[in-house]
C-alpha cells in the first residue's frame, strides 16, 4: 500500500465533528501520521496518544470507526504491525461504545477491513501471526466466511505450538459447532501443551462435555500459566476454565479440577520442582476466585489446600483463605501455631488467621508478640465489632449476629495498658506490609477494650492519658469501659474533651458522655455547631443527632432549616444524604409531612444522575417511615419500578404506604414479587441483597407463586453466591449472612398460619 496516499486520504474527513475521550479528534490526523514516523520515539509516542484517545480503557467513540481505515491500512504497509493489529483488535472486541451512529459500528470498521489483514495469518514473524488471529476472532459474527477458511487454513498449516493455540481458540468463536471437532483431536492427540491449554478453555467455555480424562489433562499441565498462553486474551487458564465451568452449572467439576490442581501443586513442592512455587500460586487464584463465587467450594477445597501450610514457602498463600473462607479449620491450628511464634514475614498473618478461628492459645500469643503483629489485631478488633466473626462459633455464618470478641484475657490487657502507654511511632510502614493497621493501632486497641466493657476498667489510666492524643477512639473505649457511678473523673475528662479541639473530636467526647451519663447537652451543643456550619460532616453529624432520638428534639430548628434550603443547594450525594437523613429524624420528632416530602422526592429525582440509585434506595428507605402518609409518591415510585437495582427498595416503600392492603400500591399488573426476585442476580452487594430479603417478607406469603418460593429456596440453598460485591476479604462472610436471612425469610415465607 502506497502510504503517500494512505495519509493523503485522512484530510478527505473533517475531523473536528468526531470525538473521542479527550473531545474533539482534530488531533488524530497527525497523531496517525506520526505512527509511520522512522524516528522511533515519535511513533511509540503517537501509538500511546492513540490508545489514550480513541480506545481508551476499551471504549470507543466516533473517532475510532474512523481510524480503523487507516490503521488497517498502516498494518497493511509494515507500520508497527503487532501493535496496531492489537488496537484494531481491542477496537473490534469493545462493548463500551460512546456516541457511535449504529451499534457495532466500530466492530464492522475492524471486519470491513479483514480483506487486507488476513493475509499477516501466515506473516513470518509469530507475533504479528498470533495477534492476527486474535484480532479476527474479536469480530466475531462480523468476520465473514472468509475469515473462518483463513483460520482453518492456518490450523492446517501452522506449526507454532503458541500460533496454533491462538489459532484453535479463534477457529471455536468464529465457528462453535467446529469447536468439539478440534479440542477433542487436540486433546486426544499428540499437541504441545499451550494447544491442550487453549483446548481445554474452549471445552470448558463452550459447554463440551468434560470428563474424567479432561481433568486429569488439566492437572498434568499445571502449571498451565507457563505455557505461554492467555496474554492475549487476558485470561488466567485454571482460573478462567474451573469459572466457566461453574458458571455452567458443573460444580462438582470446578471443584474436583481446582482440588486436583492443589494435590499437583503439593506434590510438585515434594519433588522439589521448578514449577511448584508457579503451581502454587496458580491453584490457590483458582481455588480463591472460586470459592467467591461457589458456596460448597470452600468446604470441598479446605483439605486440599492444609498441607501446604506445613511448607513456609506456601503457606503465606494458604492463610488469607483461612481467614476469608468463613470455615472452621482445626486442623490448621497447630501449623498456624508454629508461623505465629516464628519470626517469619506470615507470622502476622498466622496469627490473624488464629484470631479469626478462634483458637484458644491467640489471646496469649497477641500478647506476647502485641507490638508487631498488627492484622492479627485488627482482627480482633473486627471481631469484637461484629464486623467479621469466627466460623468456630456455629455451623452457619449469621445464625448468631453476637460479636465475638477475643475473651477477656489479663495477659492481654496488662499488653494493650503497655501499647497506650508507649509513646506512638511516626514512621508509617507500607500498606500491603500492614502500614495501615499499624497506623490504626489505638483504634484497635481502644475496640477490643470497648467490647471487654467493665472488666478492662484497669486500662483507665492509659486510657486517660491517651486522650488527648487519640481523642476519637479512647473515647468510645471510655464509654464502654467506665463505671459511671465510679468513675466521675472520667466523666470530668470527657466533660473538658468535649468543649475543646476540633468538631470531631468534642462529638465523639460527647457521645461518650452522653452514652455514660445520659446527659445530651454536651452533644446538642457540638451537633447543633456542625448543623450550622453545614461541614462536610453534615451526613455524619445528622446520623448522630438520629441516634439520640427525642432527646434531639432541640435541634429541630436547625433541622427545618436544613430542610428548607433549595434543592441546589444539595447537589453532592454527602448533602443529600444528610437531607434526607434530617427528613427522619423530623418525621419522627413531629410527624410533620409537609416538611419532608419533597426532600424525600427530591432523593427519588437522583435516579437519572451518575451514581444515583443509592441515593433513591435512601428516599425509598425514608418513605417507608412515613407509612400511609407518604401517599403523594406512590407515583414516582413506580415511574421507577422498572429498574432491577431499584425495585426492591421502592417495593418495600410501596407496602408501607398500605399496610393493610393485599397487595401494595400501585397496578396489580406491577407483579412486585417477580421485580423484587430479579434484583436478587449473583454480584449483588450485600445491602441491596438485604433490601430483596425484606421486601420479600413485606410482601407476605400471598404474593408468592410456588415457583417463586423456589426461586427463594435457591437463594437460601443455592450453590452460585448473590453477594459478589464490596470489599474482597468480606465477600463470603457477607454471601453467608445472606444465605442464613433467606432461610429465614423462606421459612416466614412458608409458615402454615394455622399452627401459630
Amino acid at each position: 500500500m502506497d502510504l503517500r496516499l494512505l495519509l493523503a486520504d485522512l484530510d478527505q474527513l473533517d475531523w473536528s465533528l468526531l470525538h473521542h475521550a479527550y473531545g474533539s479528534a482534530e488531533d488524530v490526523p497527525a497523531l496517525l501520521r506520526d505512527l509511520a514516523s522512522p524516528v522511533e520515539t515519535t511513533a511509540a509516542e503517537a501509538e500511546e496518544e492513540l490508545w489514550s484517545s480513541i480506545v481508551h480503557q476499551g471504549t470507543v467513540y466516533t473517532a475510532t470507526a474512523a481510524a480503523v481505515p487507516f490503521l488497517a491500512g498502516l498494518v497493511a504497509a509494515g507500520v508497527r504491525r503487532s501493535a496496531l493489529m492489537g488496537m484494531l483488535g481491542v477496537i473490534a472486541g469493545s462493548v463500551d461504545e460512546h456516541g457511535l451512529p449504529v451499534p457495532g459500528a466500530a466492530r464492522e470498521a475492524v471486519a470491513a477491513q479483514l480483506g487486507q489483514l488476513l493475509p499477516l495469518l501466515a506473516d513470518d514473524d509469530r507475533e504479528v501471526r498470533r495477534t492476527t488471529a486474535w484480532a479476527v476472532a474479536q469480530c466475531r459474527s462480523a468476520a465473514g466466511p472468509d475469515a473462518l477458511a483463513a483460520l482453518r487454513a492456518r490450523w492446517a498449516a501452522e506449526s507454532d505450538p503458541a500460533v496454533r493455540a491462538d489459532v484453535l481458540t479463534s477457529c471455536a468463536l468464529l465457528d462453535p459447532d467446529a469447536a468439539e471437532e478440534l479440542c477433542s483431536a487436540a486433546l486426544a492427540g499428540d499437541e504441545p501443551a499451550p494447544v491442550q491449554v487453549a483446548a481445554l478453555l474452549v471445552t470448558a467455555d463452550h459447554g463440551l462435555p468434560w470428563t474424567m480424562e479432561t481433568t486429569a489433562c488439566v492437572t498434568a499441565l499445571v502449571p498451565l500459566e507457563r505455557h505461554g498462553f492467555g496474554a492475549l486474551w487476558e485470561r488466567e487458564p485454571l482460573q478462567a476454565l474451573t469459572q466457566a465451568l461453574h458458571t455452567r452449572g458443573e460444580v462438582d467439576t470446578a471443584i474436583d479440577v481446582v482440588g486436583s490442581a492443589l494435590g499437583q501443586a503439593a506434590a510438585l513442592r515434594l519433588q522439589g520442582s521448578e514449577h511448584a512455587h508457579a503451581a502454587t500460586t496458580e491453584a490457590r487464584w483458582a481455588a480463591a476466585s472460586l470459592a467467591l463465587s461457589s458456596r460448597t467450594a470452600p468446604a470441598r477445597l479446605l483439605p486440599a489446600l492444609l498441607p501446604l501450610l506445613d511448607d513456609p514457602a506456601t503457606a503465606a498463600d494458604v492463610i488469607p483463605l483461612l481467614r476469608t473462607w468463613c470455615q472452621p479449620a482445626p486442623e490448621a491450628v497447630p501449623a498456624l501455631l508454629a508461623l505465629a511464634e516464628s519470626d517469619d514475614e506470615s507470622a502476622d498473618a498466622a496469627l490473624d488467621a488464629l484470631v479469626y478461628l478462634g483458637a484458644p492459645e491467640a489471646a496469649g500469643l497477641l500478647a506476647r508478640h502485641l507490638a508487631d503483629r498488627p492484622r492479627a489485631l485488627q482482627t480482633a478488633h473486627l471481631l469484637a465489632t461484629g464486623e467479621t466473626r469466627t466460623p468456630s462459633r456455629g455451623d452457619t455464618v449469621g445464625d448468631d449476629p453476637a460479636p465475638t470478641p477475643l475473651p477477656h484475657d489479663p495477659e492481654l490487657l496488662h499488653a494493650i495498658r503497655v501499647r497506650l502507654a508507649a509513646e506512638p511511632s511516626r514512621e508509617r510502614g507500607s500498606v500491603f506490609g500492614g502500614g495501615l493497621a499499624t497506623t490504626n493501632e489505638p483504634v484497635h486497641l481502644c475496640g477490643l477494650l470497648a467490647a471487654w466493657g467493665r472488666p478492662a476498667r484497669a486500662a483507665l489510666p492509659e486510657l486517660l492519658a491517651a486522650l488527648p492524643r487519640h481523642p476519637l477512639p479512647v473515647s468510645r473505649a471510655l464509654a464502654g469501659v467506665a463505671d459511671p457511678q465510679a468513675d466521675a473523673h472520667v466523666i470530668e475528662a470527657l466533660r473538658a474533651q468535649a468543649r475543646q479541639g476540633p468538631p470531631a473530636t468534642r462529638q465523639a467526647a460527647a457521645s461518650a458522655l452522653h452514652s455514660l451519663t445520659g446527659d445530651a447537652g454536651p452533644l446538642i451543643s457540638v451537633l447543633s455547631e456542625s448543623l450550622a456550619k453545614r461541614g462536610n460532616s453534615l451526613d455524619h453529624t445528622v446520623t448522630v443527632a438520629a441516634a439520640l432520638g427525642e432527646a434531639a428534639r432541640p435541634l429541630l430548628p436547625l433541622l427545618h432549616t436544613l430542610l428548607a434550603e433549595p434543592p441546589q443547594s444539595r447537589e453532592t450525594v454527602p448533602m443529600i444524604r444528610a437531607a434526607l437523613g434530617a427528613a427522619a429524624l423530623v418525621w419522627e420528632l413531629t410527624g410533620d409531612e409537609q416538611a419532608v416530602l419533597p426532600v424525600i422526592q427530591e432523593g427519588l429525582a437522583w435516579a437519572s444522575r451518575p451514581w444515583g440509585q443509592e441515593t433513591v434506595k435512601r428516599a425509598a428507605e425514608v418513605a417507608c417511615l412515613l407509612g400511609p402518609a407518604a401517599e403523594p409518591l406512590v407515583p414516582d415510585f413506580l415511574s421507577l419500578l422498572d429498574d432491577p437495582e431499584l425495585a426492591p427498595a421502592l417495593v418495600l416503600a410501596l407496602t408501607s404506604v398500605r399496610p393493610e392492603a393485599g397487595t401494595p400500591a400501585g397496578p396489580a399488573r406491577t407483579a412486585p414479587a417477580d421485580r423484587v426476585l430479579a434484583a436478587a442476580r449473583p454480584g449483588s452487594y450485600a445491602r441491596s441483597a438485604s433490601v430483596v430479603l425484606k421486601a420479600c417478607v413485606a410482601l407476605g406469603p400471598t404474593a408468592f407463586t410456588d415457583a417463586q418460593l423456589d426461586q427463594i429456596r435457591d437463594l437460601a440453598d443455592g450453590d452460585r453466591r448473590i453477594v459478589g460485591s464490596g470489599l474482597q476479604d468480606r465477600i463470603i462472610l457477607d454471601d453467608e449472612r445472606f444465605r442464613a436471612e433467606a432461610r429465614k425469610v423462606l421459612r416466614t415465607l412458608t409458615a402454615d398460619p394455622s399452627s401459630s
